[in-house]
């Protein structure tokens, strides 16, 4: 009787993703925007940025997913969600809430063995989107962490700034001594089964591999920061 009970409100209350549909899994640090120590344009080894980035080659080459970075957000895009489910549990449990919890740990677990200032915890979401909505996700996110990262450059340089929109305070970090790195790494850090991606050529259809660091070469002088991104029929 008690079984089938508590079984029942588990079942009512825990959501299960789709085994067939891409998985997303996204991790947020806890409270380190808020921390002057940390500066997201450093990129050298042991930084946050840089810890980041040696997550996002590990688990995106061990799940044969996505991975898109940047500030202090990192988002696993997995096409075929299996690979991950079996590695988790043996009997391919789907429960949302069991798969975030065994997945953050692993992702705290290895964050950690590199970053050695102090430990970060992160808050930890997962969800399936359709196939096609691939894209649409990683763009998504890519405006959401240029916007973040251009307006923590211009408050960390003490410029006053609050309601222009992004391409305005985009033009005036182009005066500043840390543009090249902030072009590198504006609209998101990508990377493929372990190899990075340059972004707008991935949006632009094309998956073209190129080295860390080495994105500043490309023109990014094509704003988008106004395009409405469609992404409501998830």
């Amino acid at each position: 009787m008690w079984h089938s009970y508590f079984s029942g409100i588990r079942k009512k209350y825990s959501m299960r993703v789709s085994k067939k549909l891409p998985l997303v899994i996204r991790f947020d640090g806890k409270d380190v925007t808020k921390e002057k120590e940390i500066n997201f344009l450093y990129d050298y080894n042991g930084s946050f940025t840089n810890v980041l980035k040696k997550c996002a080659v590990y688990f995106s080459e061990k799940y044969k997913c996505y991975a898109i970075l940047g500030t202090d957000e990192i988002n696993f895009i997995l096409p075929d969600p299996m690979p991950l489910l079996l590695d988790l549990d043996d009997e391919c449990d789907n429960y949302s809430n069991e798969l975030i919890s065994l997945f953050s740990q692993y992702f705290y677990d290895y964050f950690n063995m590199f970053y050695k200032d102090r430990k970060i915890f992160f808050h930890g979401k997962c969800f399936s989107i359709p196939t096609e909505k691939i894209t649409s996700y990683i763009k998504w996110r890519s405006g959401v962490i240029k916007n973040v990262l251009v307006t923590y450059v211009i408050k960390k340089n003490g410029i006053k700034m609050t309601d222009e929109k992004l391409s305005i305070k985009s033009g005036k970090c182009k005066e500043l001594p840390e543009y090249e790195t902030l072009k590198d790494m504006q609209n998101g850090i990508l990377y493929y089964n372990g190899k990075r991606l340059n972004v707008n050529d991935f949006f632009n259809g094309n998956e073209v591999y190129i080295k860390d660091n080495e994105e500043s070469k490309f023109d990014l002088t094509n704003e988008q920061d106004d395009i409405e991104i469609e992404f409501t029929d998830l």
